[in-house]
């Protein structure tokens, strides 16, 4: 068994191999092919422009949207460019002028095509249901049928011009938030085991909180979020425009509250929301079970926040370089089918992902493309095997783009975040039950068991916090209460309580986290991983047994052709139904109890 992987200095990006990182070339040769396609915006913006106070026919309709949908795939492969740029480098001064240009740019043409939605609807709705039978709009159906749901939320078109007008000032909090994040905060090191600096930034943290040695943990975990304590003020002061902002909007467009308004364009009921919140409560005592076998495994007469992560069988503790994490994810997705493999290899050979973490990467990791580009990969690889089910979580989103993108039309195939995390948690799912079956070890046995107990973990019982976090952070604004970083802090404290349960020793620091998570300026986007789960698990269950894989290939493909809840639905699994997440929180029990007897921890 290899050994833990050492904690080195982060490169610059100029230091990294270029086989290692993305190739855009697919979008942009070079700078000046952005430059240039930037300079066609006004020209494909002309036909649109052309069409204002002409749409009184399904052929003019047509025209629009055909209009609309150059323009858009244009203007999305320009942003997608720059993003990518910006966050391999966010430190970079031209990678941040160039994504600085073109959100400004996207509010200008959002603001000039602010009338499009109003002048549709100034048409009776039965001539709008007519026109959508047209053959030439055979392909824009459902937009026509989001309008007209939309309708009483749609303002006059003076009013939608000057909303979209503001979409730039509306975003700056959160550009605030990301930009001190990523390019500006930085940490001291911290003492290793042998007294030697061990650099700490967002990239290393989580290697820190599984050092098996607890003085590593504890010191990272009070210096990071110390570091986000100094700066909890403004933290605050971000958060909270972004809240208003959300409040603001929702209210403007007469939706009775936020959290409305965020699930309206998914059409998800709030006791879809609402129910995975009371459904995790109900599961806590599992939960705090779990964390009681974690304390006993690790020896620890109490366990805390900075224990949550340090791995219960340390010799398993292992190093996964990219190319077995590779081989693994390969071997993993094989249920899925020779063509799903065949794109898998695509990805690795074409460049799709940029491994390491350099200085001034965006922390983290995701997957984002458009219509016109691979789905790009963004990771900061440290050879650890939670990176390699990163890197299986990312190539889920990212087959998922790939297929959707080829079997539907652009105004069809973006799917939304709904049911992006059921495709990236089966892939997960598929890798871990890969590695369950190989001839393991005992110990690494009993490791996996805990990686899947840890997923429910993080992406259940952590994310449905968040949720809870997040709904009433707008629930307080909605109330008048001042967001501060006090109050904010104390909330946030007594939430980690109440989940994490009276047998945890809850560190103060902990109540700092909330400066951390990029996921309160998403507007309601952490249930999401929580819900998907639950439906990965069913979906998970069935590919390795052989079965539904074309139902789970065809949502996939399906991309956002359908509401997310239907199109889950269609292909077996109904998230409106609670007998899914009791499902799922009866697996957790069962991996529980199975992880309880690999362990074999006397109780203390």
């Amino acid at each position: 068994m290899s050994q833990p992987a050492e904690t080195v200095a982060v490169p610059t990006r100029r230091e990294i191999p270029a086989e290692l990182t993305w190739d855009l070339t697919p979008l942009y040769a070079a700078p000046a092919a952005w430059e240039a396609d930037l300079a066609r915006l006004d020209d494909l913006l002309a036909p649109v422009l052309a069409l204002q106070g002409r749409l009184d026919s399904a052929a003019a309709v047509a025209r629009l949207l055909d209009a609309e949908t150059a323009l858009d795939r244009v203007l999305e492969k320009l942003h997608t460019y720059a993003h990518l740029r910006h966050d391999e480098d966010t430190a970079d001064d031209a990678n941040q002028a160039r994504e600085a240009r073109i959100r400004a740019r996207y509010a200008e043409l959002a603001a000039q095509c602010a009338w499009i939605t109003p002048e549709l609807l100034a048409h009776p709705e039965e001539e709008i249901r007519a026109w959508m039978e047209a053959p030439e709009l055979r392909d824009s159906r459902r937009t026509l049928l989001k309008v007209l749901r939309n309708k009483p939320h749609v303002l006059s078109a003076a009013e939608e011009t000057l909303l979209a007008r503001g979409a730039e000032v509306f975003t700056a909090s959160e550009q605030t938030y990301g930009l001190l994040t990523n390019a500006d905060l930085a940490f001291p090191d911290v003492p290793g085991p042998d007294g030697r600096p061990l650099p700490l930034t967002e990239g290393t943290y989580r290697a820190h909180l599984e050092n098996p040695d607890r003085g590593v943990r504890k010191a990272a975990f009070e210096t990071l979020l110390g570091g986000y304590g100094k700066l909890q003020n403004t933290f605050a002061s971000t958060l909270s425009a972004t809240v208003k902002t959300h409040v603001y909007v929702a209210q403007i467009r007469h939706f009775p509250s936020a959290l409305e308004a965020a699930l309206f364009d998914d059409q998800v009921p709030t006791a879809v929301y609402d129910g995975l919140i009371s459904a995790t409560h109900e599961a806590l005592p599992a939960f705090h079970r779990y964390l009681d076998l974690r304390r006993r495994a690790l020896g620890l007469p109490d366990l805390d926040m900075y224990d949550l992560y340090a791995p219960l069988v340390p010799a398993c503790a292992a190093k996964v370089p990219m190319a077995e994490a590779r081989e693994g994810v390969l071997a993993a997705c094989a249920p899925l089918g020779a063509d799903y493999g065949a794109a898998l290899r695509t990805a690795f050979a074409a460049r799709w992902i940029d491994w390491p973490e350099n200085k001034g990467k965006r922390s983290g990791a995701y997957s984002s493309g458009c219509y016109d580009s691979p789905p790009y990969l963004l990771l900061n690889y440290h050879d650890r095997l939670d990176d390699a089910f990163t890197l299986a979580h990312e190539l889920g989103h990212s087959l998922h783009t790939w297929l959707a993108n080829r079997a539907q039309p652009p105004r069809m195939a973006h799917y939304p975040i709904f049911l992006a995390e059921i495709a990236s948690t089966v892939n997960e799912l598929l890798l871990t039950h890969h590695l369950l079956a190989q001839p393991n070890e005992p110990a690494f046995r009993a490791h996996l068991l805990n990686h899947l107990c840890d997923s429910f973990k993080g992406t259940v019982f952590r994310q449905t916090m968040f949720a809870e976090f997040e709904r009433d952070l707008h629930r307080w604004e909605e109330a008048g209460t001042p967001l501060t970083a006090e109050f904010l802090r104390g909330r946030y404290y007594e939430l980690n309580r109440k989940y994490y349960g009276p047998g945890l020793a809850a560190h103060p620091a902990i109540g700092h986290e909330w400066c951390r998570i990029p996921h309160f300026y998403y507007d309601f986007y952490v249930y999401k991983y929580a819900t998907s789960f639950c439906a990965a698990l069913v979906f998970a269950r069935r590919l390795r047994a052989g079965a539904g894989v074309d139902a789970y290939l065809g949502l996939l493909r399906a991309g956002g052709s359908r509401d997310p809840l239907d199109a889950v639905a269609a292909a077996g699994v109904d998230l409106r139904d609670a007998g899914v997440l009791r499902e799922a929180f009866a697996e957790f029990g069962a991996v529980l109890a199975e992880l309880e007897t690999a362990l074999a921890v006397p109780e203390k």
